[in-house]
């Protein structure tokens, strides 16, 4: 029998690990997470996922060619921004732009689920009808709430929809969101502040708690529209895919141990990792010195539809290689010590010393040592 016979076997027995229930989707406006409609696939390049900021015009050659190295993308509101209004056909000429480069690239764009933007034509459309002015939330003394503000060359407003008003939700879903859903360079949609009313607003007024409450209840049954006729069209939803909490070499052994059982534990479920927000390496990226760990933690946890959230300085290090196919779920062979083992390589993290490895070759382990031969 050869070592790493004897090792698959010691793993069989020494099977340490437990599963959670999580639940798919546990925000009240997802649905139960679907995966992505276009076939799983395991090569990491394609499990990659980055999004794009601001510029001033479509993105430059260098850009343009990174975002296309991915297999998700998102791209801003602020693709474009010396133009001040079509985000619609900007947003979707700019997907074009990255797939012809990749066809295999999956673009998703910007779609504001709080506001009304009078950079999007379909927000300025309504924004500023004198008739449509109770489809936004209101001052105490009847005027649009506007959080303006100037952005390069022009004003930027900003009212909040009332997706209590029935007109709004069909407006929004069937018009707004819609206009990227007809789109072939569009793969699916970033919902921003898709949290509730008011998330990045600081100078509204005090509006009772059971009306802010009730404007966001409206906006999560008009969120939750959007992401079905999405699903008519083959368009997907940024937020279907979860962000576990990812080990770092600030936690202490059990801590990132706990993290990695969940992650492992979600591995049938839509997850991108570390995720944007996610704090798991903060910028600059250059000074992050866990991204060795977070890969091996990724090939150990992930599942069909997962994706590895990428720094923007840093790439080519471990993304573009082969690693073949998992042959195996992720195993903790003694406490705090995962392997997994997939057809071209084996991959560890040591929680207990945040030590990781990927290798591709002989590969000893005992309880208190492991080695490359």
């Amino acid at each position: 029998m050869s070592l790493f016979q004897t090792i698959v076997l010691l793993i069989s027995q020494i099977v340490l690990l437990t599963r959670g229930d999580l639940p798919a989707c546990p925000v009240s406006w997802r649905l139960p997470c679907p995966p992505p409609p276009w076939s799983a696939t395991y090569k990491m390049q394609l499990s990659t996922q980055h999004y794009f900021g601001s510029s001033p015009n479509f993105y430059d050659n260098a850009t343009t060619n990174f975002a296309a190295l991915h297999g998700v993308i998102g791209i801003d509101w602020a693709n474009s921004y010396n133009i001040s209004m079509h985000r619609e056909d900007t947003l979707a000429e700019q997907a074009a732009i990255i797939k012809r480069i990749n066809p295999e690239t999956r673009v998703f764009v910007y779609r504001q689920s709080e506001l009304a933007l009078n950079v999007f034509d379909n927000g300025a459309k309504v924004m500023y009808d004198p008739t449509k002015s109770h489809w936004f939330v209101l001052f105490p003394n009847g005027t649009i709430y506007n959080d303006s503000r100037i952005f390069d060359n022009y004003r930027l407003d900003q009212f909040c929809w009332d997706h209590r008003n029935p007109d709004v939700q069909d407006y929004f879903v069937n018009t707004y969101i819609a206009s990227a859903f007809n789109q072939s360079s569009i793969d699916g949609i970033f919902y921003d502040d898709d949290e509730g009313i008011w998330q990045e607003r600081h100078h509204y007024p005090s509006y009772p708690e059971s009306y802010r409450q009730a404007v966001t209840a409206a906006q999560h049954v008009a969120l939750k529209r959007a992401w079905e006729l999405g699903l008519k069209f083959n368009k997907h939803a940024w937020q279907a895919w979860l962000t576990p909490t990812v080990p770092t070499s600030s936690d202490k052994p059990n801590v990132c141990a706990e993290k990695m059982r969940t992650a492992i534990s979600m591995k049938d479920v839509p997850v991108t990792f570390p995720a944007m927000y996610n704090h798991a390496c903060e910028q600059p990226w250059q000074e992050c010195k866990d991204i060795k760990q977070q890969l091996a933690a990724f090939l150990i946890a992930r599942g069909d539809y997962w994706l590895f959230y990428t720094p923007t300085t840093w790439w080519k290090e471990g993304f573009e290689t082969d690693y073949g196919v998992p042959l195996e779920d992720a195993t903790e062979l003694f406490p705090n010590f995962f392997i997994r083992k997939w057809s071209n390589c084996s991959v560890y993290l040591d929680c207990n010393n945040f030590a990781s490895d990927i290798v591709c070759g002989s590969f000893s382990i005992s309880s208190d040592r492991y080695n490359v031969e």
